[in-house]
C-alpha cells in the first residue's frame, strides 16, 4: 500500500441523504422500507419503543399500507419534527426571559 490516500466512492443509500433520529426511524430507512411497495412486517419491542411506535403511527411518520406490514413516511417524520420545533420556541423564549428577570432583579452593581 502506498502512503497516498485514495478516495473510495460511498454507496448512495437513504441513510447517506437523511438524518433520522431514535431507534425506530432508522431500521426502516436501512431495510429500505420508504414506500408502500417496500412496507416490512414490524413489531416494536415492549414499553419505550412501543410507545413511540404509536407516536410515529399518530404523526403520519409510519404508514400501514397492509395488515402488519409498514413504511417509513419521511415527509411525514420532517413535518413532525417541524412542528416539534415550531413549539418550542416559545417555552424557550419565556425561559429566556425569566432568566433575564431574575439576572436584572438580583443585579448588584
Amino acid at each position: 500500500m502506498s502512503g497516498r490516500l485514495t478516495r473510495v466512492e460511498t454507496r448512495g443509500t437513504v441513510r447517506d441523504r437523511y438524518l433520522v433520529h431514535g431507534t425506530i426511524a432508522p431500521r426502516f430507512v436501512e431495510a429500505r422500507a420508504v414506500t408502500a411497495s417496500d412496507a416490512i412486517p414490524f413489531t416494536p419491542a415492549a414499553g419505550r419503543e412501543t410507545k413511540a411506535f404509536a407516536a410515529m403511527i399518530a404523526d403520519g411518520s409510519i404508514r400501514m399500507p397492509a395488515a402488519g406490514r409498514f413504511y417509513f413516511d419521511m415527509d411525514a417524520y420532517e413535518a413532525a419534527a417541524t412542528a416539534r420545533r415550531a413549539r418550542r420556541v416559545p417555552v424557550l423564549l419565556i425561559v429566556s426571559l425569566l432568566i433575564v428577570v431574575v439576572a436584572v432583579v438580583f443585579y448588584r452593581g
